[in-house]
């Protein structure tokens, strides 16, 4: 928890979303903050007025009164009150005016992990307080030097006066001359030192008997920085805060502060008298404040901001000598699960391990940096002035931190393996803008996740086109999960005799203007956005609520195992049994009549996981089956432990049965397999005589595909059935 002044901070959230604010109020509450929350801009800035948060979180995008309305009150009223932007529209234009206007920090939504907000709000929360301590420091080195000052010129003036007056000055004099701990200097116009007090020995170690007579000057690094201080005292008679660097005893630079006045005579003579402190604190302290505003503060790489800045300077130097370059976008495969089983303190330092390993692989002119959550981004700049040659560079490093990320990481008790999807693109390509070229090196890299993970791809322009396609299929998406545009269509599963046995339901989107999409086409987006956690809900709803129906019906003795695939995704959430036994007893379905089909990955993904889930459905007496077996590991030493009830036969090797040994081998393997383990086997894809007739010959009894039957909407599968029994 951060404190501010010995209080509980307290954050302002400023979201049109209810569920973005309860995500943020819910995680930062858990780590010891105080949340408030408005539902639009005016709520936002009455709330601003009245709590007076340390700290404000605000979406870009609400309705009349929008974010950077918000943000523009907030800096008008409080400019030192840290605000960071949340922005969910992608727009580059909106965050640099937001910066512009006066933001700290920004993110994108959605934020897949909540630990990059948690670091932010430390981050500028840290900046605040080292800003206002900066402030009140400065304030009170103003005030004291200002009240020193005028104190010493009195007295100087009344030493003047007469000589009763002079010995009772001299005595409050030097009292004040001998407690300084600023250092208080005269010289004359010459710059020889006539006086300097004995505190120059705690700022700079110079003993004063020494410096007495010197010129001040000698001591500067930049001579001509007291010339500049000479001419502006001749000009204006005083000068604050006047900063030089004066060397010590040891030789050093050390930062100092001047205030001083120059004090004239009618005949030409006169003095300079003042007084400088040792500043090295506070430079340092506004150091540490400007490196982190370009920083990532887990591993000290430059963060988004710094690499946008870095590849602008890149792209103008390309332009204007003719260089190219590149820009590597790097994905940590399977970062998320690491995170989530062993902790953010491990996925941490594992982030700050791969950090050090990026940049052990890079020239002293590149840059590696984090650009948040697992994402990492690599600038190489003047490559050269071949394309061909700077894709082959470009490559060659990709390749090199393949390599080098592949190398196990121990943390503690952990020896932990990652992979890298990687996506390049390479620069100037026309007059794209540094942002332009960022989004180019992310649609590349979930190129090379979508190849399979652990894979290097670069940006060409249809992929540009394909991830805007995949932008308006997400939002697409979006209305048709609130807008019923989700279908369940069905496919019989036939037994040895001919009769209906079962069905599998298949998902399908009946798009408005486009048409029957199929779940190729949107599964993957469902994935990466997270929709699919509320669709596969909806696909479990509607066929239990179906399974209750034809259990009660003239379907029921042919309808005895209705399956449904389950994401990867959905599988692995932690309630995932759980929601499954509230649906089955909501809708009052048959558990035994349930099949849930799972591929291969996800089962042997995390197989202790799987076998505690999968005994979960056991319990309830759901059917556990493995889709499109065949394709993937297909080990026994996985099939072994886990309670499975029924393996699919892949389509690939089914169309092929009667023309390819090998895929008769594999079919006839598993069929095998199947038996000694006590497990049903499913053939799907089956579309022709022959096909059947290999399968019946060699024990396989269950079958599904076209030579029987279409997927079909509800109502003509239900008469296909009805058909079937007659």
């Amino acid at each position: 928890m951060d404190d501010i002044s010995g209080q509980q901070a307290v954050i302002l959230t400023i979201d049109d979303e209810e569920a973005i604010r309860e995500s943020f109020h819910h995680y930062l509450e858990d780590y010891g903050y105080s949340v408030i929350e408005a539902e639009n801009g005016q709520v936002g800035i009455d709330l601003f007025e009245s709590q007076k948060p340390d700290l404000v979180l605000v979406d870009l995008r609400m309705p009349e009164i929008d974010g950077l309305q918000v943000l523009e009150h907030v800096v008008s009223k409080s400019p030192d009150t840290p605000i960071i932007v949340v922005s969910g529209t992608g727009v580059i234009g909106d965050v640099i005016e937001a910066l512009h206007l006066g933001a700290w920090d920004y993110m994108l939504k959605p934020l897949q992990d909540l630990s990059v907000l948690l670091h932010a709000v430390q981050k500028n929360l840290e900046r605040s307080r080292l800003t206002r301590e900066n402030h009140a420091h400065q304030e009170q080195l103003e005030i004291e030097v200002q009240k020193q000052t005028e104190a010493l010129r009195k007295t100087y003036l009344e030493m003047q006066e007469t000589n009763r007056q002079l010995l009772q000055s001299e005595k409050k004099y030097r009292s004040i001359f001998e407690s300084l701990t600023d250092v208080y200097f005269q010289v004359d116009l010459q710059g020889y030192i006539e006086e300097i007090s004995p505190s120059v020995f705690s700022n700079l170690g110079h003993r004063r008997e020494n410096m007495l007579g010197a010129r001040l000057w000698d001591f500067y690094v930049e001579p001509e920085r007291f010339e500049e201080m000479f001419s502006r005292l001749s000009r204006v008679g005083t000068i604050a805060d006047f900063e030089v660097l004066i060397l010590d005893s040891d030789g050093l630079e050390r930062p100092c502060a001047i205030t001083a006045a120059r004090e004239a005579n009618g005949d030409g003579s006169g003095r300079i008298y003042g007084v400088f402190r040792d500043i090295t604190e506070r430079k340092q302290a506004e150091a540490k404040i400007e490196h982190q505003a370009y920083h990532d503060s887990l591993t000290n790489l430059p963060n988004r901001t710094l690499l946008l800045d870095r590849l602008e300077l890149a792209l103008h130097r390309s332009r204007r000598h003719g260089y190219e370059g590149a820009l590597l976008l790097i994905d940590l495969d399977r970062f998320k699960t690491i995170n989530d089983s062993l902790g953010h303190s491990v996925g941490d330092q594992l982030l700050c391990e791969v950090a050090h390993r990026l940049a052990s692989v890079l020239r002293e002119e590149d840059t590696v940096a984090r650009i948040g959550g697992d994402e990492f981004v690599v600038l190489l700049s003047d490559v050269g002035h071949d394309t061909q040659a700077t894709a082959r560079r470009a490559e060659g490093v990709a390749e090199k931190i393949r390599h080098e990320l592949s190398l196990p990481i121990r943390i503690r008790d952990h020896e932990l393996y990652i992979t890298p999807s990687i996506g390049i693109t390479l620069f100037p390509m026309q007059q794209e803008d540094a942002g332009a070229v960022l989004r180019h090196g992310d649609t590349a890299m979930y190129q090379a996740k979508a190849a399979g993970r652990n894979t290097v791809r670069f940006f060409l322009p249809g992929m540009q086109t394909e991830a805007d396609e995949r932008l308006g299929m997400e939002k697409d998406l979006r209305l048709a999960v609130g807008q019923n545009q989700l279908r369940l269509y069905f496919q019989a599963q036939i037994d040895q005799h001919g009769a209906v046995c079962g069905a599998e339901g298949l998902l399908r989107w009946e798009h408005p203007e486009y048409g029957l999409i199929t779940p190729d086409r949107f599964i993957p987006v469902a994935e990466e956005t997270g929709l699919i956690l509320p669709i596969g809900e909806w696909v479990l709803q509607t066929a239990c609520e179906l399974i209750t129906k034809w259990t009660q019906g003239p379907l029921s003795d042919s309808l005895q195992h209705i399956a449904v695939n389950v994401s990867p995704w959905q599988f692995r959430q932690p309630n995932f049994p759980a929601q499954v036994e509230r649906i089955l007893a909501r809708t009052k379905a048959d558990p035994g009549r349930l099949g849930l089909e799972l591929t291969e990955g996800v089962v042997i993904d995390n197989v202790a996981d799987t076998v505690d889930k999968m005994a979960s459905f056991k319990a309830l007496g759901v059917k556990i089956s493995i889709d499109d077996f065949g394709t993937g590991y297909s080990s026994l030493s996985y099939l072994k432990k886990l309670p499975l009830d029924i393996l699919k036969i892949d389509r690939s090797f089914v169309e092929e049965v009667t023309e390819d040994e090998s895929n008769a081998a594999i079919v006839e393997t598993i069929i095998a397999m199947a038996d000694h383990l006590g497990l049903e086997v499913i053939a799907e894809g089956v579309e022709t005589e022959g096909q059947l007739a290999f399968l019946q010959k060699n024990g396989c009894m269950r079958y599904q595909g076209y030579y029987f039957t279409r997927p079909l909407p509800i109502e003509q599968f239900e008469q296909f059935v009805l058909d079937s029994s007659k």
